[in-house]
């Protein structure tokens, strides 16, 4: 969560919310992010998958790197 969201939380639940995540242990977080990230790019190959009916995986795992790394670090790493 970004500073973003925690502004717009009263500083009562602010001040829950990170009592909660400080209280957790790092493997925890360290789940719960990857998790959240799992899920992210579960949700981008679906719109990507819905804006491109009948791709192959290959193409949505190509066009999901796309849409989540730079350009310059897709290129290093994939050469596309």
């Amino acid at each position: 969560m970004d500073d973003y969201e925690l502004n717009k939380m009263t500083p009562r639940v602010r001040a829950k919310y990170l009592q909660i995540i400080r209280s957790m242990p790092p493997g925890k977080r360290l789940r719960i992010a990857i998790e959240h990230n799992e899920a992210v790019h579960e949700f981008v190959k679906a719109g990507i998958r819905a804006q491109n009916p009948g791709v192959s995986e290959e193409h949505v795992h190509r066009e999901l790197v796309r849409r989540i790394l730079p350009p310059d670090i897709v290129k290093k790493v994939y050469g596309w």
